[in-house]
């Protein structure tokens, strides 16, 4: 919808346009009168209206000057001017400076209509070719964003290559140049909508100033770790941690507004000594890096901490590590020892000893907790096999850059389950022999060597043993349940492809064609090659 705005000295003129045509239906909402050219100019000023309607001849300022001054502030309104025969040299200036037409006097309603329509139809292009150049703009500001994002982000994670590019790119983006920067590393929350786009627009409403997003690499900081670039102003460089809680702050503020969040997150940022000119911003992200490791180990939580702290825990833990060693492989060899004797309390006990541990060393860091988690898996791992096949998997879990309380539930919830199989074993031991064998035949039924002996080394138990537990399990001997499994297996080879008999009968573990060919006569009623060229007729 448009605003109008009716310049006309004569009253009754200037009241009559206002009611002359049905306004509204032709999208012009708002109408405003004035009753000169100096009040139209002011009220122009003030309403910036979409469609001017002036007269010319008016006390003051006529109609042309009112329209060239607010042409020139204001370019993309559109000015009718009302003229008479005698004043028609003025209506051609008025053309010449931009109105877009002109209206004889007395004004005639099918005249008016036609105009007003071709002036409605103008803004409407008008209003339309700046909403596109609008988006084409943002498009643009968008993409070039996201390419110095990722070029920055490059930069910081090690590709010198780009450095200068990405330094030019930075110093030309708007809001973003600057003689020193703050470098924040931090761990964002899962619930967090993690686009950078989205990040940079609240945390800019939220500091006042535009700022990058940039993505670390997982391995080094975490999943969901990002460095928020901010420019500083004068007077800024040492207040560093100030504006790592203001940062702070701002995430939290948003999480408690996000309808979909589930309570206020734990948020630690990691802040390098000191600000940093653009020469300096990779080692100022790999300080604020090293100082967000410390704080998820530690589970600092709503905690800012800076390169200098972190490096004093170190410093501090490099005297203590042999101590710290030799303690920490006591508590894995109490886990151990208590988990295989099902005593699932005191093994919990023993690794919370060992988590108070490394509550109590943080300048361990990820890397020696890391250490002594491994030696917990491999000790589990003897006693379970499940955990056995998929140990490097859970290692690699463990050994990411988290809080020790996850770490501390993930570790947890293995030892139960470690406990928990072995109590199974233990308690249904007949059928975990069964089940041992039946998986062997399974994976192995095309191996001439597999019998009774074989699956009995396999399960420690001796043949005789094994065929009672297998034929009271199964209800079958363990040589028929294999013969059963064979000749099911040839029978789906017989009926999906077009190998010759004597092959099928090999990869089934019965290599003997001839005998082959009898056991499955004696189950299915026909010989192979009839069975075959049945079932692959149909």
């Amino acid at each position: 919808m448009y605003k109008m705005l009716i310049v006309e000295d004569e009253r009754w003129e200037r009241e009559g346009l206002v009611d002359f045509l049905d306004w509204s239906s032709m999208g012009i909402s708002e109408i405003e009168t004035a009753v000169d050219g100096i009040d139209g100019f002011d009220k122009a000023m003030q309403w910036e209206p979409d469609i001017v309607i002036t007269d010319i001849q008016m006390p003051g300022m006529n109609g042309i000057e009112m329209a060239n001054r607010i042409k020139e502030r204001q370019p993309a309104v559109r000015i009718v001017v009302l003229t008479g025969y005698d004043d028609f040299n003025f209506a051609r200036d008025a053309l010449r400076f931009g109105a877009v037409d002109y209206v004889l006097k007395p004004v005639e309603e099918e005249e008016m209509l036609s105009t007003m329509t071709r002036v409605v139809q103008s803004c409407d292009e008008e209003r339309l070719k700046r909403a596109d150049d609008a988006m084409l703009q943002q498009r643009l500001q968008v993409g070039e964003r996201a390419v110095l994002r990722e070029m920055i982000a490059e930069v910081l994670n090690g590709n010198d290559a780009l450095q200068g590019e990405a330094e030019v790119r930075l110093l030309r983006s708007e809001g973003l140049a600057s003689e020193s920067y703050a470098l924040c590393a931090m761990q964002l929350p899962s619930a967090m909508n993690r686009d950078a786009g989205v990040l940079e627009q609240w945390i800019e409403q939220a500091v006042d100033r535009s700022v990058l997003v940039l993505p670390l690499q997982a391995e080094t900081a975490g999943a969901n770790a990002v460095a928020v670039l901010l420019p500083l102003k004068p007077g800024e460089t040492e207040h560093l941690r100030e504006l790592a809680r203001q940062l702070q702050a701002a995430i939290l503020i948003r999480m408690s507004e996000d309808p979909a969040g589930t309570g206020l997150p734990r948020i630690t940022i990691g802040i390098a000594d000191d600000a940093a000119d653009w020469s300096g911003l990779g080692a100022a992200c790999k300080q604020a890096v090293s100082a967000l490791q410390l704080g998820l180990f530690t589970g600092a939580g709503s905690e800012v901490i800076r390169f200098n702290e972190a490096e004093a825990a170190r410093s501090a833990f490099a005297a203590e590590r042999e101590a710290f060693n030799r303690a920490g492989q006591e508590h894995v060899r109490s886990i151990r020892l208590h988990a295989a004797a099902l005593e699932e309390t005191k093994a919990e006990e023993s690794l919370r000893e060992l988590f108070a541990l490394f509550q109590a060393h943080p300048g361990a860091g990820h890397v020696y907790a890391g250490s002594l988690l491994d030696s917990v898996l491999n000790e589990l791992s003897l006693l379970d096999e499940q955990l056995a096949e998929h140990k490097a998997h859970k290692l690699q879990e463990l050994l990411a850059i988290r809080p020790l309380n996850e770490l501390y539930r993930d570790v947890e919830e293995t030892i139960r389950g470690v406990i928990e199989r072995l109590r199974g074993k233990r308690t249904n031991k007949d059928d975990y022999i069964v089940g041992k064998v039946i998986a062997l035949i399974e994976r192995s039924y095309g191996s001439t060597e597999l019998n009774l002996t074989m699956a009995a080394q396999e399960v420690f138990v001796s043949p005789n043993h094994l065929g009672m537990l297998f034929k009271k399990s199964t209800g079958r001997s363990l040589n028929d349940y294999l013969h059963e499994y064979r000749l099911n297996k040839a029978e789906e080879l017989l009926r999906t492809t077009k190998q010759k008999v004597a092959a099928i009968a090999e990869q089934v573990g019965i290599p003997n064609t001839s005998y082959f060919g009898t056991l499955f006569k004696n189950a299915y009623g026909m010989t192979p090659s009839e069975y075959q060229e049945l079932a692959q007729r149909r």
